[in-house]
């Protein structure tokens, strides 16, 4: 998962609105931009879009 299908799931047009959906900081979503999203953060994410969207596996195992 990355930033781009949290946009499209959360139908907002760039990261500050992203953020402010989601409830987290601009900061913390231009750093996961750069370096990807944490595993336990993109599980979360599974969890709360109901499978919508995916947590990279890989990443979980890692």
């Amino acid at each position: 998962m990355n930033v781009a299908e949290l946009r499209e799931h959360y139908c907002v047009k760039n990261n500050a609105l992203l953020a402010q959906k989601i409830n987290y900081g601009r900061t913390t979503v231009w750093e996961w931009e750069k370096k990807g999203i944490p595993p336990r953060t993109q599980a979360l994410f599974e969890i709360l879009t109901e499978g919508k969207l995916k947590a990279d596996r890989q990443a979980l195992i890692n």
